[in-house]
């Protein structure tokens, strides 16, 4: 029991060498650790766009500044797109994730490429981009959507020069066949829920978000869900694409292991040093 005792007063410097070594090992041999897909959240989403046709547009909003967990979602959900065949018009409505999505995107676009996927800016994809005036830019857009976004991407180029946006003067129904935005704050879900709520709207959100959100999905204010970091881990599996999230995923749970092991150890520790104590009475 004394070195039950001896642990609460452990150099914190060893407990921090181990979890690095926890996390990296996944990191250089992935484990396979066993991830659950949630049929009510990341399915609906997977489904939804595994059903597109060849040529059908749908929306994607970047509402984030940092990569974290929602880069992987953008990434795995564009990946798919673009392997069936479905075009994307990227919007943000954060001007802090703007050039971060675009990064985003174009990691994917360059690994397509290398694959022999079509992933041709302009005519699989355009990147709009942010554009100034908070939510009611974003309702301006459904009634002309060129005129609303000064008939530009992000990019400077004209709309005019881009073959996809010639099938996209207007952000409606009869053009888009959904949105998927990914969120971590506001402005963010009650721009759609407000003013696209007869549009089937899916999101990815951080994990701290997905509690609230679930009001939304079960009430059907929004048809699917990824939800932070296993999210897009679920979404790389049905896409039978396990890539780096996935890694990160059997990292985490690796981290997960050993807080739990440390919050036993600091109990028992602490019984032992009671007991003790009152021993030594």
């Amino acid at each position: 029991m004394k070195w039950f005792e001896k642990f609460g007063s452990i150099d914190p410097r060893w407990i921090y060498l181990v979890m690095a070594i926890a996390l990296a090992i996944p990191l250089l041999k992935p484990m396979g650790l066993a991830i659950t897909i949630d049929q009510e959240t990341t399915v609906p989403v997977f489904n939804w766009v595994d059903n597109l046709q060849p040529g059908d547009i749908v929306v994607g909003d970047i509402a984030f500044s940092g990569p974290g967990e929602l880069g992987p979602q953008v990434q795995a959900w564009f990946r798919h797109c673009m392997l069936k065949g479905v075009k994307v018009v990227m919007v943000a409505q954060w001007n802090t994730g703007e050039r971060l999505g675009y990064t985003l995107i174009n990691e994917v676009v360059e690994e397509l490429k290398a694959e022999g996927v079509s992933a041709e800016y302009g005519v699989d994809w355009v990147y709009v981009g942010w554009k100034p005036g908070g939510t009611t830019t974003w309702r301006n857009m459904q009634l002309d959507f060129w005129d609303t976004c000064a008939k530009a991407d992000m990019l400077g180029n004209s709309f005019e020069d881009l073959p996809l946006m010639q099938r996209f003067r207007k952000w409606d129904k009869a053009t888009t066949k959904g949105v998927m935005a990914f969120l971590s704050g506001s402005p963010g879900l009650p721009t759609y829920t407000t003013y696209f709520a007869d549009y089937d709207i899916y999101v990815g959100n951080v994990a701290v978000q997905v509690p609230g959100a679930m009001n939304n999905l079960r009430a059907g204010q929004i048809k699917g869900m990824l939800c932070g970091l296993p999210g897009a881990a679920e979404y790389e599996i049905l896409l039978n694409r396990p890539g780096k999230t996935v890694k990160l995923m059997d990292a985490q749970s690796m981290g997960h292991l050993w807080i739990i092991v440390l919050v036993i150890l600091g109990n028992i520790s602490y019984y032992a040093k009671v007991k003790s104590d009152s021993s030594a009475h």
